[in-house]
């Protein structure tokens, strides 16, 4: 017996819901990158004691 993904047959129900999904994916991984960007610089002004 093959595997069936249910996440295909529940998009093919909702299609909406895999673009809102997408948008939402979309959204966290560009936000992601400059988050931890901000983080390794508050971290090295904290070390330096610059701030």
């Amino acid at each position: 017996m093959p595997y069936e993904d249910p996440l295909k047959e529940y998009f093919k129900q909702n299609p909406e819901k895999k673009l809102k999904l997408f948008k939402i994916y979309t959204k966290v991984l560009i936000i992601i990158p400059f988050l931890m960007a901000f983080g390794v610089i508050m971290f090295i002004l904290i070390q330096y004691g610059i701030i």
